[in-house]
């Protein structure tokens, strides 16, 4: 393993600044470093190195195949490093540049992410939120515990120690079928649910599914001859098809306002499906992972309570 003893971290800086800026000059001034002084930085970065690292052409210095292999760590280094400093200094929105990856795999995650992105860049203009709607892989726990992944908001919890999974809404199912369906009507019974086709989306794997989603409810949907990936996708294919769907009820007054559709309860007694805000806590004393999650809370909230989710009451539980 080479050492780093001999070895001054500005250089880092200068090499970062170079790879990014293809100018020693344009390194310089962002460092603060005069041009004489940059190019003698290169010099001990090649040195130190064993490679030229940049190559000079009429337009560029053009990084090596050296340099192109290194770069992502170093960055990924420093940027870690800018990010320890900021917090121990604490942790202010209002200048942060920070970046926060946040899984919302929730069927309405992409609602959420732009009500969150705005939010923050109201209070935060540079943070960088990044978001992802997928389902959440089995590594999702790896990656938050690696700091890879901030949080989730999923209505699946997380089971592992050292996780805090806070409930932010109780979400729930209903049925749904196109305006002008000859047969369908608010009240439906299993009577008459087990006479029509239903749309469905994926099921997940086991240990990512909802309870909810078994007995006479998964049987209508068991046999369905029409499979789509998401749930965005069953309002736009009941919409012009005599078949019905199940959505989750979060995105009800989505059906009823924007398409137009007949919206049903589940017979039986309500269904209730937690929503969770997951973390790892050994980001707890992060101010800036704290200001995140108030914010996520704050309008994923604010988002089931216009959708008639959430009452006041609930919020402070």
């Amino acid at each position: 393993m080479t050492s780093l003893r001999g070895l001054d971290l500005n250089l880092l800086l200068v090499f970062e600044a170079l790879f990014e800026t293809r100018s020693v000059s344009r390194a310089g001034e962002r460092l603060g470093l005069s041009q004489s002084a940059t190019s003698h930085a290169l010099a001990r970065l090649r040195e130190a190195c064993r490679d030229e690292l940049f190559l000079r052409t009429p337009s560029a210095m053009v990084p090596t195949p050296v340099a192109n292999r290194i770069f992502p760590d170093v960055h990924a280094a420093l940027d870690s490093l800018r990010q320890s400093v900021e917090e121990a200094r604490g942790f202010d929105a209002a200048s942060s540049t920070r970046r926060f990856d946040v899984a919302i795999p929730h069927p309405l995650g992409p609602a959420y992410a732009m009500r969150i992105r705005d939010a923050a860049a109201a209070e935060a203009p540079g943070v960088q939120l990044r978001f992802d709607t997928r389902t959440l892989a089995d590594d999702a726990p790896g990656l938050m515990r690696d700091g890879v992944l901030d949080l989730a908001v999923d209505w699946i919890a997380a089971s592992e120690d050292r996780f805090v999974n806070k409930k932010l809404f109780e979400d729930g199912l209903v049925i749904v079928a196109r305006h002008g369906h000859p047969r369908a009507f608010k009240g439906m019974g299993w009577r008459e649910l087990a006479k029509e086709e239903f749309v469905r989306s994926h099921r997940r794997a086991p240990e990512r599914r909802p309870k909810v989603l078994q007995g006479k409810l998964w049987d209508l949907m068991a046999d369905s001859r029409l499979i789509v990936s998401e749930y965005l996708e069953v309002p736009f294919t009941v919409s012009r098809t005599d078949c019905l769907g199940v959505l989750p009820r979060s995105m009800a007054r989505i059906a009823e306002t924007e398409f137009g559709m007949v919206v049903t309860d589940v017979p039986g007694p309500p269904i209730r499906i937690p929503i969770w805000l997951v973390w790892h806590e050994g980001r707890r004393r992060d101010a800036g992972h704290a200001w995140l999650r108030a914010l996520v809370t704050r309008e994923v909230q604010a988002a089931a309570a216009e959708s008639g989710l959430l009452t006041l009451a609930m919020a402070a539980k």
